[in-house]
């Protein structure tokens, strides 16, 4: 019988705020084991609260289990710069409330809808008898606030590895896209240049192009992707190394190391990502993780980077970003979404949404602009588009 323990620690404190007020403050310990066995070439998975127990049911599993597998990956974790912060460890209530003193400080013209402030330090150690031992310590911290001015809004967030977190910034962009959406105005239907802003362009391909470079969701027939496809003038790469990255890390969830991987360079698809399973048939990317800390691996990607041209922004509309992203369909790749704090020749904009197919939306990528952020797994700047049409 071969196994493997992956173990989880993660400590966090949080502070919600609710009407501008401080709901509460909270702060807690997950921790937890999975197992996997492999018994005569099925595998078996389970959760618990001790690892005895989880071997224990993965065992019983494997011996019912459909599910095949060879073997379990060994190999030496690299060493990822700037995902661990000591200082968050020292995070307690007196400094959330001081956090929360400066959001509420920061907002001069806009109430304070919502807001979330959290710390954690994550701790992951995983084992297997293939002779695996890798642990790895990291820390997060991110900031959430939704703004309101008389009847317009915005959303904004920040996030980092490390314990400084850009409270103010973040308040003051919400507030100004919040008050110019109040006296926002429709535009007419048509074509038009469109710049997605960070959290647009991660909004929409995380839920549209990311699952179709899956190997698993390639081999299921769940993408329409397949190798030498051709999409604009973009390069993507799945980076787990990046210094300070919020996806960053020295292996994923099942052992295999951290390495690049160039999923699609200058417009051609060169490469899927994957887990451990499929890893046998499409190549080992180390994109193994689990959605969940108990949850089985599966592929799922890292940092993102997205690479283009240098682009302009006039006559363009600007959108900040979209609601409803989790309605576009993986497969085909079609998307309906609103536009959300989006502006057009210097005016805020209100009641537009964009229609289209993501693949053939990536052929009129023109370049990006601004500078580079990371919103959760997605590395970009500003992006243009040519000819998209809006309702």
């Amino acid at each position: 019988m071969e196994w493997e323990i992956f173990e989880f620690k993660t400590r966090f404190i949080s502070a919600e705020v609710e009407a501008g007020k401080l709901k509460y403050v909270s702060s807690g310990l997950d921790r937890g084991f999975s197992a996997r066995v492999i018994l005569n070439g099925r595998v078996g998975f389970a959760s618990a609260s001790t690892k005895d127990e989880a071997l224990s049911l993965a065992e019983k599993i494997a011996k019912v289990s459909e599910d095949e597998l060879d073997d379990f990956p060994c190999e030496k974790p690299v060493r990822v710069e700037g995902i661990y912060d000591r200082r968050v460890e020292e995070v307690n209530s007196e400094y959330i409330m001081e956090e929360f003193e400066r959001l509420r400080s920061a907002a001069d013209k806009v109430n304070i809808a919502a807001a979330r402030i959290e710390h954690a330090v994550e701790e992951v150690r995983i084992t297997n008898s293939f002779g695996l031992e890798s642990y790895e310590k990291a820390t997060s911290s991110s900031f959430m606030v939704e703004a309101v001015f008389q009847e317009g809004s915005a959303y904004e967030v920040c996030e980092s590895r490390s314990i400084e977190l850009d409270i103010e910034g973040t308040v003051k962009r919400a507030e100004r896209l919040a008050v110019d959406s109040a006296s926002a105005v429709k535009i007419d239907s048509g074509f038009y240049d469109v710049v997605l802003q960070p959290i647009a362009v991660h909004q929409l391909l995380s839920n549209t192009l990311y699952p179709s470079l899956s190997a698993e969701n390639v081999e299921k027939g769940r993408s329409a992707v397949k190798l030498g496809d051709e999409f604009g003038r973009i390069t993507i790469i799945d980076d787990p190394t990046v210094e300070g990255g919020l996806m960053s890390c020295g292996f994923d969830d099942e052992g295999v190391s951290a390495r690049k991987t160039v999923l699609i360079d200058n417009g051609v698809v060169k490469s899927y990502y994957t887990d451990w399973k499929h890893s046998k048939k499409y190549g080992i990317t180390g994109n193994g993780f689990r959605v969940e800390e108990g949850s089985f691996p599966s592929p799922v990607v890292s940092n993102v980077v997205l690479k283009t041209e240098k682009a302009e922004d006039d006559n363009c509309l600007v959108i900040h970003s979209l609601v409803g992203s989790h309605t576009a369909n993986p497969v085909s790749g079609e998307f309906s979404l609103e536009c959300n704090n989006a502006y057009f020749k210097g005016k805020a904009v209100k009641g537009a949404m964009i229609y289209g197919n993501v693949f053939d939306l990536l052929k009129k990528v023109e370049g990006g602009l601004e500078e580079v952020r990371q919103v959760e797994n997605t590395i970009t700047k500003s992006l243009r588009f040519e000819g998209m049409r809006v309702i």
